[in-house]
């Protein structure tokens, strides 16, 4: 199993630590309040909590909310909390070294002209400062020992060494275009 299926596998597993959900419910969570730690699609979701169930990791039962339409809520079975466990046992142990999509960009930034590679890159940069700024916002909501705190402190320090070098970049593109 790949990392980032593990990685997936583990946050669904340990958001269903905290409570029991339906699928709709787990999407909402993952897209509006845990979108800094995945990117975890609806789809690929829906399929992982389906694999997980057919494994025996999560169980699920068909409820009904006044007059709203049926629907799965999933929760942890005893052997979904032991591979929880495992799982984040062995990920926080582990130093990752994740692939950035964006190197593939930078691979064959020669095959703009010298104005496009720096306009692209300035243009990285103001969007990088963007999501610093909300980072920083959303660091403030939360208490200084919570473990989403120190997700998000750790993306910040992410996205500071990533400003860091997109200013090295840009210097130095800017003076081999001179």
């Amino acid at each position: 199993m790949s990392h980032d299926a593990e990685s997936h596998e583990l946050l669904l597993l340990g958001l269903l630590t905290w409570e029991s959900m339906h699928g709709y419910r787990l999407h909402e969570f993952l897209e509006h309040r845990l979108h800094f730690v995945s990117n975890l699609k609806r789809a690929t979701a829906y399929r992982l909590l389906e694999t997980l169930r057919q494994r025996g990791l999560v169980d699920g039962d068909v409820e009904r909310e006044g007059r709203r339409p049926e629907r799965l809520v999933y929760r942890l079975t005893p052997n979904g909390r032991k591979r929880f466990e495992a799982l984040l046992r062995a990920q926080l142990s582990q130093p990752q070294s994740p692939v950035d999509p964006g190197n593939v960009a930078l691979l064959f930034l020669d095959a703009l002209p010298p104005t496009e590679q720096l306009s692209g890159l300035a243009e990285r940069r103001r969007r990088l400062e963007d999501e610093r700024t909300s980072l920083d916002a959303l660091i403030q909501a939360h208490p200084a020992s919570s473990p989403a705190r120190l997700v998000l402190e750790r993306a910040l320090i992410h996205h500071d060494a990533e400003l860091h070098w997109l200013d090295r970049a840009m210097a130095t593109l800017g003076v081999a275009d001179s």
